[in-house]
């Protein structure tokens, strides 16, 4: 093993206690990071069969993939049955629209929110909201994507992996996902373009990564495992934004723009005039921006639901004082 190596694998061991709880979460990390795709492919996997139109799922090649098999499905399964309780989910994500998502990559100084309310991060497990050393990101190709072979969306190079010790583990260890080291504005670039693209941003957390946030997803309701976990499964892995869209019946023309790129499947025509079910809506505000017309709009949901994961109004208001 490389002197690189050591290091980087020694900062990636000192996030975790010295516990049993912090050794099974090490270990977990270090299987999900190293071998994501795999792990990925697996959690598509279980859920495929549940879709309407399974997918043609492709596994990672490599001899190292099929080693590792045995131990990537275990935590892999682990994961996928902890996911469908708001109470045990130890993987999940906030929806974020464009303008909070952008500023993850304005920050100058190291994010420590460590106790945010459930109005905003609704789950029990994983909540610290910490990013070390945030202009630290590298981008990797979407194992989402990447698991549906060439039937996958594109571009693939669209996951953000934030701050330290995540991105030099993903730098070192992360041949395959075609990691790259990027600048902050090289990350607001494919945020903006996903989001013209009419994809969902989402930031995750993960009990393996020290509870902590580590990513943030661009991606599409045709690929994106946690949407279709979501979408077809009612998975709670997904938070709502804090928002939901609101449409001026007198501006629509029924021109159909909004629902197609509607990931959550809160908008449909039906008999030539759009429908609503706001109960469905998360939020990410990719309508608004795809209506030709001006006819939608987002609004604050209510504050007592759900809020925004706004870091301009979180910072000062929940950043320890000590």
């Amino acid at each position: 093993m490389s002197d690189q190596r050591n290091k980087v694998l020694k900062q990636f061991s000192q996030e975790y206690k010295r516990t049993d709880d912090g050794f099974h979460k090490k270990v977990h990390g270090y299987f999900y990071l190293r071998y994501n795709k795999l792990y990925v492919y697996l959690m598509k996997m279980g859920l495929n069969k549940m879709l309407p139109k399974p997918h043609k799922l492709v596994m990672p090649p490599g001899e190292h993939n099929k080693e590792a098999m045995e131990a990537v499905s275990m935590f892999a399964s682990h994961t996928g049955r902890k996911s469908m309780s708001i109470e045990t989910s130890d993987y999940h994500a906030k929806v974020l629209r464009v303008e909070d998502a952008a500023k993850f990559f304005k920050l100058e100084q190291d994010l420590n929110l460590p106790d945010l309310p459930k109005t905003i991060i609704p789950f029990e497990v994983a909540r610290k909201t910490i990013i070390k050393n945030p202009e630290s990101l590298c981008v990797i190709d979407c194992p989402c994507r990447e698991a549906r072979g060439e039937e996958g969306c594109y571009p693939r190079d669209v996951c953000l992996v934030l701050g330290e010790p995540w991105v030099s583990f993903a730098l070192e260890y992360g041949e395959e996902s075609n990691a790259r080291r990027i600048t902050q504005e090289e990350a607001l670039r494919i945020v903006h373009l996903q989001h013209e693209a009419g994809n969902v941003h989402s930031i995750f957390w993960k009990s393996s990564q020290n509870d902590r946030t580590y990513a943030m997803c661009n991606c599409c309701a045709c690929c994106c495992t946690a949407l279709q976990g979501h979408n077809y499964v009612h998975s709670p892995m997904m938070a709502s934004s804090g928002y939901k869209c609101e449409v001026d019946i007198k501006q629509c023309i029924s021109c159909g723009a909004c629902t197609e790129h509607c990931n959550f499947f809160a908008l449909e025509i039906k008999d030539g005039t759009l429908s609503y079910q706001p109960e469905k809506c998360y939020g990410c505000g990719v309508c608004e921006s795809i209506c030709p017309n001006g006819a939608i709009t987002m609004r604050r949901d209510d504050p007592l639901i759900s809020e925004p994961l706004d870091l301009d109004v979180l910072i000062p208001k929940y950043t320890p004082k000590e």
